[in-house]
C-alpha cells in the first residue's frame, strides 16, 4: 500500500546515528582545516566538512542525496588520508582511514539501505 504524500517514511535508529555522526565527522574535519592552515590539505578537509554538513542535513531530513554525499565524504576522506599517508604521513591519518571505512560499512548496513530506498528523491519530469 503506498503511503500518503504527507506521511515521512520510518526512520530507522542507525539512520539517526549515522546523522550525529556526520556531525561529529564535520566538527573534526573543521579542526583539521585550522590546524592545518595554509597547508593544501586545510581546503580539502574545509570542503569535506562542508560536504559533511550536507550528509548530515540530507540524514536527518531523509533525503536520498544525504546518503550520496555521506559515501562522498567517506570516500574524499580515505583519498585525502592515503594522500597524506605517501606524503607527508602525519599521525591523523590513520584514524581517518579506520573512520573512513567503519563509516562506509555503516553506511551499506541494510535498514539504512532501505530507509534510503523509501526516501523521497527528486521530482519525476513527465514522460
Amino acid at each position: 500500500m503506498p503511503t500518503p504524500p504527507h506521511a515521512r517514511p520510518h526512520r530507522p535508529w542507525a539512520v539517526a546515528v549515522l546523522a550525529w555522526l556526520l556531525l561529529l565527522e564535520m566538527a573534526a574535519l573543521l579542526l583539521l582545516a585550522f590546524l592545518n592552515l595554509g597547508q593544501p590539505v586545510a581546503l580539502a578537509f574545509l570542503a569535506l566538512a562542508v560536504l559533511a554538513l550536507a550528509a548530515a542535513l540530507g540524514f536527518a531530513r531523509l533525503r536520498r542525496g544525504g546518503w550520496v554525499n555521506a559515501v562522498l565524504v567517506q570516500g574524499g576522506g580515505l583519498l585525502t588520508a592515503l594522500w597524506l599517508y605517501f606524503g607527508p604521513r602525519p599521525m591523523f591519518a590513520y584514524p581517518m582511514m579506520l573512520v573512513g571505512i567503519l563509516m562506509v560499512l555503516y553506511l551499506h548496513q541494510a535498514d539504512v539501505q532501505s530507509a534510503f530506498r523509501q526516501a523521497p528523491g527528486p521530482e519525476q519530469g513527465p514522460p
